[in-house]
């Protein structure tokens, strides 16, 4: 990254996307405890799942440090109006010099919408356009096909899939596909966002 620091919010047609608060505590609780069985398979921490709303808003307070400090950007994914949470993203500068990832997760009821898409797209955006990274990277199980779905619709490249460098949440050996999409390869079509 270039030093800046990605906006607090950003919106898109359907979603807010907003760095999260530990008054937000509340609302991520729902998120999680209704979407368990549908996280657990792909995410590691929602292994130590459920949580109680004290300590996730002494967590969303170290993400709300961490963003205003510059080292990771964790967001929530809104509605619109901010009354629910539909899921979490982030961009996260974890994979070297000029480049950050993005993850994502969706709450169960929120999948199949487009949804993560939409999110994905406009921090895309904001990391080549705004941010002047020189790549945007998505990194994900192969078995897990929602996942992979969204990196493949925006026009990101597979670059590769990495063999059994990773652990599933139950502690078994795992690949990886890292998909990468570069400022030069960034176009209009769907890549919707804009900050405010």
């Amino acid at each position: 990254m270039t030093g800046e620091r990605p906006p607090d919010r950003i919106l898109t047609a359907r979603l807010t996307l907003r760095a999260w608060r530990p008054e937000d505590a509340p609302l991520i609780r729902d998120a999680i405890d209704s979407s368990l069985a549908h996280l657990r398979p792909w995410m590691p921490w929602a292994v130590h799942e459920p949580s109680s709303v004290e300590a996730t808003a002494a967590l969303l307070e170290k993400f709300r440090d961490d963003f205003t400090a510059g080292r990771d950007f964790h967001y929530g994914i809104f509605t619109r109006d901010e009354r629910a949470v539909l899921g979490g993203t982030g961009l996260h500068p974890r994979i070297g010099p000029g480049a950050i990832e993005i993850g994502y997760w969706l709450r169960e009821t929120a999948t199949r919408c487009g949804y993560a898409t939409e999110a994905v797209a406009g921090l895309t955006r904001v990391a080549l356009e705004e941010l002047g990274v020189s790549r945007v990277e998505i990194r994900c199980d192969p078995r897990n096909t929602a996942s992979a779905a969204v990196p493949r619709r925006l026009g990101y490249r597979h670059v590769t899939t990495l063999e059994a460098n990773a652990l599933t949440p139950a502690g078994e050996p795992r690949d990886t596909m890292v998909w990468v999409q570069t400022a030069a390869e960034l176009s209009g079509s769907g890549r919707e966002g804009r900050s405010s």
